[in-house]
């Protein structure tokens, strides 16, 4: 899976669920509270499907451990 970069709006880092996979983009909504979401507006247009980049990260990390453990499995 590859890691989004994200784009910083007055400081703060985001990145837009638009911006991943279908199925990445499911399993990432299940996982967070529906609050979590913010319409975010940056040069005259609006982001509707925000995320805090760390929270994003955090989520990120979690998909990779089970990855890990399979692959040491394999050996």
């Amino acid at each position: 899976m590859t890691k989004l970069i994200p784009i910083s709006i007055e400081g703060k880092k985001w990145i837009q669920l638009s911006q991943l996979s279908l199925d990445q983009a499911r399993s990432l909504k299940s996982y967070l509270p529906f609050v979590s979401l913010k319409k975010i507006f940056f040069q005259g247009i609006e982001l509707s499907d925000c995320l805090d980049f760390d929270t994003y990260e955090y989520w990120f990390k979690s998909q990779q451990i089970p990855s890990q453990a399979e692959a040491m499995l394999d050996f």
